[in-house]
């Protein structure tokens, strides 16, 4: 066999290798990118052969059309529905979304349970700001209009994050 056939066959197998390295070793494209480089090379070689140089640098080419894309797809199928995959991606295991969601329905209920009760301003509500309810700082958001610093709130209302105040009258 002539030599750049067997560089140009050895560079797309070994771009092959790269591509299924990539899907186990997570290296933000690295490896996908040297596999594309060292699959170009080989279809460069394969032109480059004596004998039928077109064929085998369209079968190279085609190789290499149908094997990157076909990859890509599978991996992105196979990606979410591993465990290292999962964790690559950021979703979180559904013990620990449990306990988050568990604790933000809790942050919640407590500030719901603060609707009716009386405070102080901290800081001016213009219209966000800080206010002191039953002994604790929150983040509140003043209906209505503005509120200075060290007047009496009453809440009114709370959502996930902050209570909404008016002045107490």
């Amino acid at each position: 066999m002539e030599a750049m056939l067997i560089w140009g066959l050895s560079l797309i197998a070994l771009s092959v290798l790269l591509i299924v390295i990539e899907f186990f070793v997570p290296s933000g494209g690295v490896i996908a990118l040297t596999a594309g480089v060292v699959g170009i090379a080989g279809v460069v070689c394969l032109f480059l052969t004596d004998r039928n140089p077109v064929l085998w640098g369209m079968l190279g080419i085609l190789t290499l059309v149908v094997l990157f894309p076909s990859a890509f797809v599978i991996w992105a199928k196979l990606l979410p529905s591993t465990s290292w995959g999962r964790a690559l991606l950021g979703e979180r295991p559904a013990a620990e979304r449990r306990a988050v969601e568990e604790r933000e329905q809790q942050e919640r209920d407590t500030l719901r349970a603060l609707v009716g009760e009386r405070g102080v301003a901290l800081t001016p509500l213009h219209p966000v700001g800080m206010v002191e309810v039953n002994g604790s700082r929150y983040d509140a958001l003043a209906e209505g209009v503005a509120i200075e610093r060290g007047d009496a709130i009453r809440v009114t209302d709370a959502d996930a994050t902050q209570l909404r105040v008016r002045p107490a009258t």
